[in-house]
């Protein structure tokens, strides 16, 4: 939060400014100049104080350099506001419909006026979207099949967006006198990736004097305020914490009894192992709390490493002595380069031979790291035949290989099944990388048979990564449940484009506690020479 909430409002204007561009039929990489710059910053892990700051970042220029110091001045920019004054900032709304890009954002907006999802809404629900005749076929059945998705996606939060709140929630009450506690409860304090609203319960000693904070809103979300008192305050938190399933059949035991000195003592005073926040789901967690059989959690200073991290040799924003310098002060022992192969030139994916090259500057680099490893490695690209866009000889010169799917993401499900088999059939690929495609409230799954992949890889050796960046967090607790019985190991991975990013690894530890994983499950908890052996050629 404190990077300044600038850094975020630099990356927003320029992404609303690729956004307008694009509808507007601008030139493509200019468009993709402000989108890579926006990225770029997002992902910077220090405070922007000057236009010096991003002027020698790759992809910025004097022209977005002199933006960042429009806004940095005025806290916006003449281009943006320009922009704006042309197309509302609501018509960006319009592509969280499903299928709706800009230009058919811009389109919409053109026909009907419309400047927000809600106003959109207004023109659906009494059918006079039909009366604009510029608006056809698939533009309308995408509007009227998707705008109440889109309008309900807007209301929620992802993981990282609620904890934003949270801690901009803490921060506004740390100095009310009345306020002793401010304590995330609900669905967030489980870690469950997608939620309606921020629960936090308030501990005071004058509940008159806070009442009033009350079913607040901030920014738009939902909080919902609980109050409690210091003779309640552990039992407040166990009560609103666990799902109804897993917290009624508790409470039936307790008898009334409201006063402890911890979370853990409510559990202990009925006889049964504690229960962390991340499980309290009524899935059998009380069952084997009662048999003292809970796993042994993964937590996050389990982890020894990341997996799969971008470097500026394709679309990340760090150099791979900075990422390694970022890790070593994480107390990692060891990463891997996984930059983007050939085939997604988007992304600046590498050629065979950039590959080699890349590993030249990995052996001058390890000469500088006291004993820290970093693995070589690429994301390949999985074609929509199932075969790979690197070639084979390349691949055997690898450490570890990640495959992954970046297109063709509406093929039928046996298709889709099938693509992705042939590809971790491939003796070289170690890891399938975010397996199901999803980014949270903007793209759903695409269409796969998850238990069948689940079922070979655990045949096969084939890792399944939790990818810990917030958007994605995939596989989710359900898959991972699933691939856990069918003896599939994981990797806990942030796909960091940035020395920032690999802080999301939190969000992954925490979907892998969600899905029941212990440290023995994930492969980056081992120490080097026994992922080297698991990572060996498989086949």
């Amino acid at each position: 939060m404190e990077l300044g909430d600038i850094n975020e409002r630099i990356a927003e204007i320029l992404s609303a400014i690729a956004d307008f561009l694009e509808m507007k039929g601008e030139n493509i990489y200019r468009v993709m100049a402000f989108r890579k710059a926006s990225r770029t910053i997002s992902g910077l892990p220090k405070r922007i104080e000057s236009k010096e700051d991003v002027i020698s970042l790759p992809g910025i220029g004097k022209v977005i350099g002199d933006m960042v110091e429009e806004i940095l001045k005025s806290g916006t920019a003449s281009l943006y506001e320009e922009l704006i004054r042309e197309i509302p900032e609501g018509v960006r709304e319009f592509q969280q419909i499903q299928g709706i890009g800009p230009k058919t954002a811009f389109s919409i907006y053109k026909a009907t006026g419309a400047s927000s999802l809600e106003e959109l809404y207004e023109l659906v629900i009494t059918d006079r979207l039909r009366d604009f005749n510029e608006l056809r076929g698939k533009t309308l059945e995408k509007v009227y099949s998707g705008i109440e998705r889109a309008l309900e996606k807007k209301r929620m939060l992802r993981l990282d967006q609620g904890f934003a709140v949270y801690l901009a929630v803490k921060d506004t009450l740390k100095t009310n006198p009345y306020v002793k506690d401010v304590v995330l409860v609900g669905g967030l304090r489980r870690g469950r990736e997608i939620n309606n609203d921020v629960d936090i319960l308030l501990l005071t000693e004058d509940k008159d004097k806070v009442d009033s904070l009350l079913e607040t809103k901030i920014e738009g979300y939902r909080i919902d305020i609980k109050l409690t008192t210091p003779e309640t305050f552990f039992y407040d938190m166990f009560l609103y914490t666990g799902s109804k399933s897993h917290t009624s059949r508790l409470l039936e035991l307790l008898e009334n009894k409201k006063k402890f000195n911890s979370e853990e003592e409510i559990y202990n005073v009925l006889g049964f192992q504690y229960v962390p926040p991340e499980i309290r789901e009524g899935l059998g967690e009380i069952e084997l709390a009662k048999e003292h059989r809970l796993p042994n959690l993964i937590s996050p200073t389990d982890l020894k490493g990341d997996l799969h991290i971008h470097s500026l040799w394709s679309d990340g924003t760090a150099n791979i002595l900075d990422m390694a310098f970022s890790c070593i002060k994480r107390g990692y022992r060891y990463m891997a380069i996984t930059d983007h192969s050939g085939s997604l030139k988007v992304a600046g994916g590498l050629s065979p031979e950039e590959i080699r090259e890349q590993h030249e500057e990995l052996k001058m680099i390890e000469n500088r790291l006291d004993g820290f490893t970093i693995l070589k490695g690429i994301e390949v690209d999985i074609l929509p035949d199932g075969s790979l866009d690197t070639p084979e000889d390349v691949l055997k010169e690898l450490d570890i290989v990640i495959a992954s799917i970046h297109t063709n993401f509406r093929m039928e499900e046996k298709e889709m099944t099938e693509r992705i088999m042939r590809a971790i059939s491939n003796p070289y690929v170690n890891i399938l990388a975010h397996p199901t495609g999803r980014i949270l409230l903007e793209r759903d799954p695409y269409k796969v048979d998850m238990e069948k992949i689940l079922r070979i890889a655990g045949e096969r050796g084939v890792i399944m990564e939790i990818n810990s960046s917030p958007e994605r967090l995939d596989l989710n607790e359900v898959l991972i449940r699933e691939g856990k019985r069918f003896g599939v190991r994981f990797a806990i991975n942030t796909d960091a484009h940035s020395p920032l990013h690999l802080d999301n690894s939190l969000y992954g530890v925490i979907t892998a506690r969600r899905g029941w994983l212990e440290p023995k499950d994930v492969i980056n908890t081992y120490d080097l020479d026994n992922l080297k052996e698991i990572l060996g050629r498989r086949g």
